[in-house]
């Protein structure tokens, strides 16, 4: 009698099919560019309200400058009469305003835009590693760490910079002796101190989970 060996190979992962055709590791791997787009399209609409009042000055000479009148108030704006109260956004001639005010709006909206890149980009390195299944992984906390920092340190620095242009904006135009207020309102600060606040308690949850996570793995 006759005995013939044979052997057979085992497939691996990279070798084996599906119904559809061979299935690779990398096929597997889920695309995160969809969420990533997800955070991109408020970035644009913040984008396009810091923005736009800089384009509107170089387009048009005007600069729309946001003011807060707690009574009706009345003014003159390039010979038109204008009757304004509660928040007004004024669309200001360039050639009324100082070099100075001019300089302090600048630098307040490139403060806003460099913050809003910096807080996408973070936010973006999160959400992707949370995705990809590393929720506690150390670069989420690190991501959301800086996330944390960049909305706490942009929101003063923005202030300090939009508050005195919109104040030099009012002694421009004659205001000083007029109920009227910078456009940093309360409602803004509330919503800063929110965000803030909400960015830290992802950051220690992840923080605590990361520690709970290794604490199980040395049981184990």
């Amino acid at each position: 009698m006759n005995t013939h060996d044979s052997t057979h190979q085992v497939p691996g992962p990279e070798d084996r099919s599906g119904p559809d055709g061979p299935t690779t590791a990398g096929a597997k791997k889920k695309q995160t560019w969809g969420f990533e787009v997800l955070l991109v399209l408020p970035l644009i609409a913040l984008l396009n309200a810091a923005a736009s009042p800089l384009f509107s000055a170089a387009l048009s000479d005007r600069l729309p400058v946001a003011l807060e009148f707690d009574e009706p108030t009345d003014l003159t704006l390039g010979g038109v009469e204008l009757a304004v109260e509660g928040l007004a956004t004024l669309s200001v001639p360039v050639s009324d305003l100082s070099a100075w005010a001019m300089g302090q709006f600048i630098a307040a909206k490139a403060i806003w835009i460099l913050g809003l890149f910096a807080a996408t980009w973070f936010a973006s390195r999160a959400v992707s590693e949370v995705v990809h299944g590393q929720t506690f992984s150390p670069r989420v906390a690190g991501s959301l760490t800086g996330l944390s920092w960049t909305l706490a340190v942009t929101g003063p620095l923005y202030a300090l910079a939009q508050i005195p242009g919109d104040n030099l904006v009012i002694r421009d135009l004659g205001l000083r002796d007029a109920a009227v207020s910078n456009g940093v309102t309360q409602e803004m600060s509330y919503l800063w101190v929110g965000a803030v606040i909400f960015a830290e308690l992802l950051r220690r949850a992840v923080k605590r989970g990361r520690e709970v996570q290794d604490e199980l793995e040395g049981v184990i």
